[in-house]
């Protein structure tokens, strides 16, 4: 991975995942289907808006909620996230968007989507430390597929 990226960041070094499957993903959504409030296993994120959806499917966040390095897991906020008890920020990405964005402690989702076209976007994944891979559970839920 690029220094110049790490250093943007404010990272020593960033690595992509080691398994074969999780470093670069395409996510799509179509109507009525959204990507519910969680947070990423990778350390950091670039992502490339392809295609919006007519309506919905925006990006919503709230961030540092918690210090998962640290062990300082803040389950008390991100249920008051889940809630709806929490204000959150929203970002609407029009095609060609380029975001970083790191998900590892900061709470997120994409609200449903509306309308007959696809929402679709490009996720480069990274982590600050070496080998790092998600586990075979979390890949055959997100891929269907070990490798």
């Amino acid at each position: 991975m690029s220094q110049s990226l790490a250093d943007v960041i404010g990272a020593p070094e960033m690595h992509e995942y080691a398994d074969t499957l999780s470093s670069i993903n395409l996510h799509y959504a179509r109507e009525k289907q959204e990507l519910g409030w969680h947070y990423d296993n990778s350390s950091f994120a670039i992502t490339l808006m392809i295609q919006t959806p007519d309506d919905g499917g925006l990006f919503e966040y709230v961030q540092d909620v918690r210090d998962a390095d640290s062990g300082e897991m803040n389950y008390a906020h991100s249920g008051a996230i889940i809630d709806g008890n929490v204000p959150v920020k929203t970002l609407a990405m029009d095609a060609g968007t380029l975001v970083l964005f790191r998900g590892r402690n900061s709470m997120h989702r994409v609200t449903p989507v509306k309308g007959a076209r696809t929402r679709m976007l490009v996720v480069l994944a990274y982590n600050t430390r070496p080998g790092v891979s998600l586990s075979e559970s979390a890949r055959m839920t997100f891929f269907g597929r070990l490798q």
